[in-house]
């Protein structure tokens, strides 16, 4: 079934555009529901602590570009009805994500569930928000937008600043809780077909229903999905876990209790993070953010305490340029590192990715000009917990159950020891386990404001890394065609 809200209608946005070559037109604008109703009745349901916190988090996003396929078959699997039909076919198994994001009423003799900033999905009904499908067109061929990805690979790097990122998702509508406004989407969905017969499909989602593993394997289930449509197939069984509080219940203790455990806070905050107070930072915070920094009026001011760190404002100037550049690095240019790396290391082994992070890392601080900075600079490093927690969670597990590592050293010490880097990152990594995973949920369950607490920052001495290995994003066979590049948001 497809809804097509009144107040969204088909728009020329090519007169907008940066790059009005572009030509960007948008065909239709629809709100897309589940064809078959699966849930009888409608379903509220609660989401787990660690999707509240991610909620301001920049939404999970990504851009599949494919090349026109040889054959007709592999062009009537990417005609935008046929990926519009398996779209919908696929919104069966997830269904919560047609639905309402909302915040949870607020209730402080409640359990965890309703303190406050917590979150909620509601779905299951014929008026559900749907999820946004935008269908778009543009003139132009791909060669003149993305090289080849052998040619990027050949290169070595690749300027991204031209490539329009922005056109291939103009999702006009605000996602649900990030704008004003009743019934927004939580996931939107673009498909864009280009003047050579390629065809860009661009994803995005409100961090707090899905981090990039779930939205990879949603994705994957829609080229799943499309494949056996186009054959004349038995649609795949897919498995998506949709039940947040499986995460919520790997906390320690009793989080439904009045009191945290003292026991389970100390160690929780044993672990390498950042905790910024929001809250404490309204001196030197950018205008745009500083109603952010306000206590909100239902906030119980006895029940805050002492008020935290600060954000470092100063150390991030919000109107400096920024880049977007792809760099590609060889097996063997990865192993090479993580020889160099090794050598000068103590006797903890590294892996490549620690190897590679320590590299890229140092050439950043080069980069900002403080290779001889003796103070500290801060690496935040993303970190799943799916196969963390004991029992592990699905790997099909739907949701974002991640939290972000800290990892310090002085800005010297990055770029004259590669060692002593990928050492620092691993020792940060290795202490999220399932011995004090708990621990950290159980102490996340009692904050006050599960989007008070900032975990990583920007700026000069600040990076913050996100690693999408294993997850086969290069891999999603919509066709049998050639994807020309991936670009991960």
């Amino acid at each position: 079934m497809t809804q097509d809200k009144g107040e969204i209608r088909p728009e020329r946005l090519a007169k907008n555009l940066p790059n009005a070559a572009f030509g960007l037109t948008i065909e239709s604008r629809v709100r897309l529901l589940p064809d078959e109703l699966i849930v009888r009745t409608p379903r509220r349901i609660p989401l787990s602590i660690l999707d509240a916190t991610v909620l301001r988090f920049a939404p999970t996003c990504a851009i599949w570009i494919y090349d026109q396929p040889a054959n007709s078959q592999g062009q009537a699997a990417l005609a935008t009805q046929q990926l519009s039909l398996s779209l919908q076919k696929t919104l069966n198994a997830y269904p919560q994500w047609a639905g309402d994001l909302q915040w949870e009423p607020c209730n402080k003799h409640a359990p965890h569930t309703q303190r406050y900033g917590r979150l909620n999905i509601t779905y299951g009904t014929a008026s559900d928000s749907g999820i946004e499908l935008v269908i778009a067109s543009s003139p132009q061929p791909l060669s003149s937008l993305v090289p080849s990805t052998s040619e990027r690979v050949n290169i070595g790097t690749w300027n991204a600043a031209n490539f329009p990122t922005t056109e291939l998702h103009s999702f006009t509508t605000p996602l649900a809780l990030h704008g004003e406004g009743r019934a927004l989407p939580c996931v939107m969905v673009q498909l864009t077909t280009f003047g050579c017969g390629g065809v860009g499909i661009a994803v995005k989602c409100a961090h707090a229903v899905a981090d990039a593993q779930a939205m990879i394997n949603f994705v994957k289930d829609w080229a799943a999905v499309n494949r056996a449509l186009l054959c004349g197939a038995p649609l795949p069984s897919l498995s998506p876990v949709f039940e947040p509080q499986l995460l919520d219940g790997a906390a320690a203790g009793n989080i439904d209790a009045v009191e945290p455990d003292p026991a389970f806070i100390r160690i929780s905050r044993s672990l390498p993070m950042h905790k910024y107070d929001l809250w404490a930072s309204a001196q030197g915070c950018p205008s745009f953010m500083v109603s952010e920094t306000r206590i909100p009026p239902e906030v119980d001011i006895s029940s805050i305490g002492q008020l935290g760190k600060p954000l470092p404002w100063s150390e991030w100037d919000v109107a400096a340029p920024i880049a977007h550049y792809l760099l590609y690095f060889s097996a063997d240019e990865v192993q090479r590192i993580r020889e160099e790396v090794s050598s000068s290391s103590s006797t903890t082994r590294v892996s490549r990715l620690d190897a590679l992070l320590s590299h890229v890392w140092a050439l950043i601080i080069r980069a900002r000009g403080l290779e001889r900075d003796t103070q500290a600079a801060h690496l935040a490093v993303t970190i799943g917990l799916r196969n963390r927690l004991s029992p592990p969670l699905a790997q099909t597990f739907v949701g974002s159950p991640i939290v972000l590592a800290r990892v310090t050293l002085t800005c010297e010490e990055i770029t004259q020891s590669p060692g002593a880097a990928a050492v620092a990152i691993r020792s940060a990594v290795v202490q999220f386990d399932s011995s004090t995973l708990p621990a950290l949920l159980h102490d996340v369950a009692f904050e006050v404001s599960a989007q008070r607490f900032w975990r990583a920052f920007m700026g000069r001495r600040n990076t913050i890394v996100t690693s999408w290995f294993r997850q086969d994003v290069m891999l999603l066979i919509l066709v049998e065609g050639r994807l020309r590049g991936t670009s991960m948001l």
